[in-house]
């Protein structure tokens, strides 16, 4: 019986779960890892399956906060929070598309730098481009995806295997991220790196050996995205870069996976795409499970706290490193819908196990009780007024961040991952604006979306307009409706459509720019210029608008207007490939072929799998310095396999040059594989250089 006693009181005694003491790990480097779109119940470490092995490890060798939240589920805002410690009502980001962070905003980023850390960014996805603002105080902030030409409302993301690759390299080469010395460490190489992966957000395409039988396709994502962390953390941990590491792992939001009616996240406020995972590791923690609900507010006073640099008064969240009330309210919100569709604003508080959930249709949910949300107590427990009035007191003042309008390939590349920008018209909300009401018609959009990508264009446009019947200010269905119409050749029907679309928002910078590329595929290049200054003069002052008006200042013969704004956006976004390359046209167009080559060079150094920028390159170096041209085509070549052009290019430049042996590999492939109809002239040519090449010298 004494033996009995003795055991359950030193159990009683055990260690409650602990990060260390604030400020124990000064200049201690710090991993925040951020996974987009995992639900919190794929993590195994939260009870729930096998697919995350190094999750859990990290989990039962450091902090596991159980009840953990976003503050939106959309990847940019919640971002923001992860970064800044804010509200989305702080911080001023409301979903993907339409918002950057302020730049007199702190974030993790710049915190870290002025305390004398080198800072690195490794992101999966365009959402997370540098132009949304969350580079800031990132020396290196790698956003840098594969180009594409195709029209889709999906886009092939960066694979984590790509990303914890060039994460990895970063953090074991100091030399190569301009390090400035330490203010708080004799290691020069103390540093933060932030590395973001986008796997499992759709579409769920996981490599096939992580497709095995019987495995859900989302589920084959989160596996694959777990056995890239594990490669990162091994082969840091094999370098001794995490001896004195603060490792943070979370998610930006879950997936609803059809749980009230939601395919995939971003219209709804339940646990399926707010609760998340997060496991903090570090040296001298205490491992455990911490109970008390945690918000991504959380994320940087604890970070900061942790390796002994001030957070500061003015943050919202709070330091996990010491004690946390359990009465804590939280705050989340989805406004994508209503900020796209003229649907209802869903915000919403959490306190304790009680969920209030403010729309038209009010809810409130027992999560003890009622962990799926399916019984609505709103009418029957005095909790829904208690939360309604915290939520009435949270919500005020409200931080207005600056709007970004997005055209040509940025929108491009966010309608690749289901998003759109646009705002919609503002009026009174009713019952029938509540996004429960409207999750069906949410998913035949997503249906239409799926047809396009399938190759099914009219289908997709018949059922975006059928959309438009209903919901006119479907913003979002009419950007896309738009974009089928200009990719297959309906310029002038895209022209109609958004200008009907201006008859209820006839001052929205993002209609008006969409109106400005339009009526430039549609020939009428002055209508253009004239709605994407409408455009700027209404705030869209961002880098593809200004692309956009340049190419159609070019078009009308102001060259001037249009280099000024090319080297304007070549200056400002001096990060951006795509800037350098577009300058570069330019001045390639222009008959300026040094100030081209310059331009393309850049482009090529910031990123040198831009295939396009090295054909480029050697179209600008072949007249005045030729073997650089060949070069330049020689790097383009593996990256534009099936480009024709450049490999006749290429091939023949070898056969007039001092090696011209080198050029029959090219010459060869070129007749096995360029199609016949459409170089056939070009063909007779090659063999003839084939024959003479081949043919013995006297």
């Amino acid at each position: 019986m004494a033996l009995a006693l003795l055991l359950a009181s030193a159990c009683s005694r055990a260690a409650a779960p602990s990060l260390g003491a604030p400020g124990s790990l000064r200049g201690a480097n710090v991993l925040l890892v951020t996974i987009d779109t995992l639900r919190q119940d794929r993590v195994g470490a939260y009870g729930h399956g096998s697919l995350t092995p190094t999750l859990d490890r990290l989990a039962s060798n450091g902090v596991r906060f159980a009840h953990a939240f976003t503050t939106a589920p959309l990847t940019l805002p919640a971002h923001a929070s992860i970064l800044t410690g804010l509200l989305p009502l702080r911080h001023g980001i409301h979903n993907n598309t339409a918002f950057r962070l302020d730049e007199q905003t702190p974030t993790l980023a710049t915190r870290l730098a002025r305390a004398g850390y080198r800072t690195g960014a490794f992101v999966g996805a365009f959402v997370l481009d540098a132009r949304f603002g969350l580079n800031r105080g990132f020396a290196i902030y790698d956003d840098h995806l594969p180009h594409s030409d195709r029209a889709t409302f999906h886009f092939a993301e960066r694979r984590a295997a790509d990303v914890v690759r060039l994460a990895g390299d970063w953090v074991l080469n100091p030399q190569s991220s301009n390090n400035q010395p330490s203010a708080i460490s004799d290691q020069p190489s103390t540093w933060f790196a932030w590395v973001h992966l986008f796997d499992p957000h759709a579409p769920y395409e996981a490599p096939p050996e992580y497709q095995q039988s019987g495995r859900a396709a989302y589920d084959a994502e989160v596996a694959y995205t777990d056995a890239m962390l594990g490669a990162l953390l091994a082969r840091l941990q094999a370098a001794h870069a995490l001896d004195r590491t603060v490792v943070v792992v979370t998610a930006d939001h879950g997936e609803s996976l059809g749980e009230h009616g939601e395919t995939t996240h971003g219209l709804f406020g339940y646990d399926s795409t707010l609760a998340v995972p997060l496991i903090v590791s570090a040296p001298g923690a205490t491992p455990g499970v911490v109970e008390t609900p945690v918000s991504h507010v959380d994320v940087l006073p604890t970070i900061l706290d942790l390796v002994g640099v001030d957070p500061g008064s003015s943050v919202d969240g709070q330091s996990l490193a010491r004690t946390i009330s359990s009465d804590r309210a939280l705050y989340f919100e989805a406004l994508d819908a209503s900020l796209t569709r003229g649907w209802a604003p869903l915000r919403g508080v959490m306190q304790r196990n009680w969920k209030y959930i403010d729309l038209p249709d009010p809810e409130l949910y027992d999560l003890t009780a009622d962990p799926t949300e399916q019984r609505n107590l709103v009418d029957h427990d005095p909790h829904a007024g208690q939360l309604r009035r915290m939520l009435t007191a949270m919500s005020v003042p409200e931080t207005a961040a600056p709007r970004v309008t997005l055209d040509g390939e940025a929108a491009g590349r966010l309608r690749s991952l289901g998003y759109a920008s646009g705002t919609s018209s503002r009026r009174t909300v009713t019952a029938a604006d509540d996004p429960k009401r409207l999750v069906a018609l949410n998913e035949r959009f997503n249906t239409a979306l799926t047809a396009f990508d399938s190759g099914r264009a009219q289908e997709a446009l018949s059922a975006l307009l059928e959309i438009l019947g209903e919901r006119p200010d479907f913003a979002t269905a009419r950007a896309s409706a738009s974009t089928i119409l200009v990719t297959t050749g309906r310029a002038a029907a895209a022209v109609d459509l958004l200008r009907a679309g201006l008859a209820d928002q006839p001052d929205s910078p993002e209609l008006l720019a969409k109106l400005g590329t339009a009526l430039r595929e549609a020939g009428d290049l002055r209508g253009s210029a004239d709605a994407l200054e409408r455009a700027r003069r209404a705030g869209a002052d961002q880098p593809d608008v200004a692309n956009d008006l340049a190419v159609a200042y070019a078009g009308l013969g102001r060259s001037e207007d249009a280099r000024a704004l090319f080297r304007q956006l070549a200056q400002r976004h001096s990060s951006s490939a795509t800037a350098w390359f577009n300058l570069g046209l330019f001045e390639l167009q222009s008959r300026r072929p040094d100030e081209a080559a310059a331009a393309f060079r850049r482009a090529t150094e910031i990123e040198p799998s831009y295939g396009e920028a090295w054909q480029a390159l050697g179209a600008a170096l072949l007249k005045t310095h030729p073997r650089d041209a060949i070069d330049a085509w020689r790097r383009a070549e593996p990256l534009l396999p099936h480009d024709y052009d450049l490999l006749f290019n290429l091939g023949m430049s070898l056969a007039g040059s001092e090696t011209p042996s080198e050029a029959l590999p090219y010459l060869r492939r070129f007749v096995a594989e360029a199609p016949r109809d459409r170089y056939a002239a070009d063909i007779i040519r090659v063999q003839a250089a084939i024959e003479r090449l081949e043919r013995p010298r006297r």
